[in-house]
């Protein structure tokens, strides 16, 4: 007889330990509330784990590694969790791509979201697809109440977010997720849009409120674009991070009433790094700590924007209604207030509130950078030591305020006998799982090779079987190249050191676009102390250097000291071609020279889809000579007028320009979309006659120099906004003997500017690069 009422013993909880992704699959559909999956320690290649049930707050379903880190996914593994109360811990992906997926999804392609789940000690470590462009996010929450934490993400390199939280329904939208204690370990710049470290939200829902706790993680070295935090979304939470050395900011993109509190930006002196951006309306910034950051523009320690008036979703909305208090900034380089007017973002901020924030950084006269009317902002109770004067109503300097360091080791800056008590919330030791550091960055000591003089393909032979780091020395004598050399790994060829000449590495090949050198996908070059000679009693070769043709995922980086390059005298021919889709972070040549060559001696100009994107992020030219070429000495592209990124940036520095681009309409440099360049202590003639000497493609926010140099019988400079000059000058110069590559001026007129160094202005000759 069935007794109504009777207690039914719940099932017992059970472990099952599992193999292979079949037994996986299996094992899913009879998970309980409280039982546990183990994943077996082990290569998994291919796993596609969807991981789905209905647990309890009490009674999670767990799946985990067998022990943490030993179950190694790779190739295209996956993990897909939906339904209630899961847990997930202690995976680990490496060497694969999910392309066009995430790799961790809080939802069932096709299925429910996960809710209330939890994704606990796990890595995603250069889980990459091989080129840069293809786009994929490494983790995807959806649902609502979801956690994300002690996981380690780093060394993401193509295009897409690290980590999103979408509000694409109502479902995932008021989620509550918390992320908290991750590593975001390094992600390189992308040199393009899309390279965001984490967003919450997109501009289509960012009316909508997310309520994303972002807390207590530490992001190191995460300089992928401008954004590193991008919040698109309202009633969101960024407290108690740590920011290290991270090129970008926290960047209050879209939507409102968003706080950011008590984080700390470290930048170290790092170039680019920033602090905390501001746009739209309700937010408070408080309580947090600026130290040496030096980035500008919208990567400054803070910014504060210009608006869009009636904006619509996807713009800018103005600034209103924020409170900006509590906060200290210590040897930072600039503020930026009321940034990024233009014809389109004329709504200045308005009832923006500084109240009891620090500024000390005595060594800088202009920390506080002013684009519009700012009477929207007031101010109150801050201390301020900069320079000698602020530049700002309101914010008079401060006397008595000097530095303290704190139990932690920070500067603080203090009156009299405050003391220093500020400590960071969480250390890269306390972040990320405890079973997963990443690999630390060491270049070791290669081999030296010795290649014989004279033997066809000795250099190619020689460069093959050269390790990462190794070097190869050239003696006296000709180096026939009969075949391109491929380039895979970060390598060195040089001279010998104390020959009396360079040798010659010489073309002796047949074949149709022939580079002596191709920087594959990993690889980086370094010349010293060569001559190059592009041309054979029969043939010619195409150019010197060139980036591969197939993908390229890693940077590369290309430095080419006392080096001289000639004979190119047929067709468009380059020194250097970068290829689409490539991205260096330095291109430098230093006192090397380029003769007789008939193309764009240095292209950079191959990224044509006008999207922000570019080819290097730094390109130096320092000391060279640039002789009898017909067509530019440099075309450097970025197109369109993307802000994710800030690149590129060129120097121009001792180089002399003699016989460049005289044909029509022509160029001797080619700056278009470059965002910042300085071109120095340089001569330009008899080069661009008939055409520009620099023609620059520029915005209005570009920063552009022309300084002590020089142009005799030269083209103009072509440029839709104003260029900043200094010292430029059209005096007519000579040199003592041109045909012997002897460019000292004869008889320097007076009215020459002086180089800024002291040295002679233009090329002065070969000397090893400091």
């Amino acid at each position: 007889m069935l007794l109504t009422g009777a207690l039914v013993p719940a099932a017992r909880a059970t472990t099952t330990k599992v193999a292979d992704p079949a037994a996986f699959k299996a094992a899913v559909p009879g998970l309980r509330p409280g039982d546990t999956l183990v994943l077996a320690a082990g290569i998994w290649t291919d796993a596609q784990l969807v991981f789905k049930g209905t647990g309890t707050a009490r009674q999670n379903i767990v799946l985990r590694a067998e022990r943490p880190g030993t179950v190694h996914l790779r190739g295209r593994s996956m993990l897909q969790l939906s339904g209630k109360f899961l847990l997930v811990s202690g995976l680990l992906f490496e060497q694969g791509s999910t392309p066009g997926r995430a790799v961790i999804e809080f939802r069932e392609t096709g299925g429910a979201p996960a809710t209330d789940s939890r994704v606990t000690n796990c890595a995603i470590d250069g889980y990459n697809q091989a080129e840069r462009f293809k786009e994929d996010m490494w983790v995807q929450l959806f649902g609502q109440r979801n956690r994300f934490d002690h996981n380690y993400l780093g060394g993401k390199m193509n295009a897409g977010v690290t980590l999103v939280v979408d509000l694409s329904g109502p479902e995932h939208q008021n989620n509550y997720h918390r992320i908290d204690h991750n590593y975001f370990g390094p992600r390189p710049r992308l040199g393009s849009n899309g390279g965001e470290t984490m967003r919450v939200g997109v501009s289509t829902y960012s009316l909508t409120s997310s309520h994303t706790t972002i807390e207590e993680n530490y992001f190191y070295r995460c300089s992928g674009e401008v954004e590193i935090v991008s919040i698109k979304s309202g009633d969101n939470v960024v407290r108690r991070n740590v920011f290290e050395e991270s090129e970008g900011s926290v960047v209050l993109r879209h939507g409102n009433r968003n706080v950011v509190e008590g984080n700390f930006f470290l930048g170290n002196n790092k170039p680019q790094t920033g602090g905390v951006r501001v746009i739209n309306a309700g937010h408070r910034v408080s309580g947090n700590y600026f130290a040496d950051l030096r980035g500008d523009r919208f990567r400054a320690a803070l910014t504060v924007m210009n608006g869009v008036p009636n904006s619509s979703i996807n713009r800018y909305h103005p600034v209103r209604d924020v409170l900006i208090e509590n906060n200290t900034f210590v040897n930072c380089a600039d503020v930026e207030l009321a940034a990024g007017r233009d014809l389109e973002r004329t709504a200045r901020p308005e009832n923006v509130r500084f109240v009891n924030n620090t500024f000390y950084s005595p060594q800088v006269d202009t920390l506080f950078r002013v684009h519009d009317d700012i009477s929207g902002l007031s101010f109150k109770n801050n201390r301020v030591q900069v320079g000698t004067n602020s530049g700002i109503a309101g914010l008079p300097l401060t006397a008595g305020l000097s530095l303290a360091t704190s139990p932690d080791g920070l500067a603080v800056p203090v009156m009299g006998r405050e003391k220093a008590r500020l400590t960071r919330p969480v250390t890269a030791a306390q972040a990320g799982p405890a079973w997963f550091r990443p690999a630390t960055e060491s270049i070791r000591v290669g081999k030296v090779w010795a290649v014989p003089a004279n033997e066809p393909d000795a250099l190619q032979r020689i460069c093959r079987q050269a390790q990462a780091y190794d070097v190869i020395e050239l003696g006296p004598g000709t180096y026939p190249v009969q075949n391109p050399i491929a380039v895979s790994v970060p390598l060195t060829v040089r001279a010998k050191p104390g020959l009396a000449a360079r040798p010659l590495v010489a073309f002796a090949g047949s074949r149709n676009g022939f580079a002596f050198f191709t920087i594959e996908n990993g690889g980086s070059l370094r010349l010293g102390g060569l001559t190059f000679d592009g041309t054979s009693p029969t043939e010619m070769a195409d150019c010197f250097i060139r980036t591969s043709a197939k993908p390229m995922l890693q940077h590369y980086n290309l430095w080419v000291d006392n080096c001289q390059f000639q004979n190119l005298t047929e067709g468009r021919k380059s020194a250097f071609k970068a290829t689409p889709g490539s991205y260096a972070d330095t291109v430098r040549f230093s006192n090397t020279i380029f003769t007789d060559i008939t193309g764009d001696v240095l292209s950079l100009a191959a990224e044509k889809d006008d999207k922000g994107i570019y080819n290097a992020e730094f390109v130096e030219l320092r000391n060279c000579l640039f002789r009898n070429v017909l067509a530019g000495a440099l075309d450097l592209y970025r197109g369109g007028n993307d802000e994710s990124t800030t690149g590129p940036f060129l120097w121009v520095d001792h180089c002399t320009f003699d016989n460049v681009a005289n044909m029509e309409l022509g160029h001797v440099l080619k700056v278009d979309g470059v965002q910042w360049s300085d071109v120095r202590n340089s001569l330009f003639h008899n080069s661009g006659r008939a055409g520009r000497a620099i023609q620059y493609e520029d915005y209005g926010w570009t920063i552009n120099w022309v300084r002590n140099t020089n142009f005799s019988q030269a083209g103009r400079l072509d440029s839709f906004y104003p260029i900043q000059q200094q010292q430029v000058t059209q005096v007519p110069v000579e040199f003592v003997a041109p045909a012997q590559l002897d460019y000292r001026l004869r008889n320097p007129a007076p009215a020459l500017p002086a180089a800024t160094d002291g040295k002679p202005l233009g090329y002065y000759g070969s000397e090893p690069a400091q």
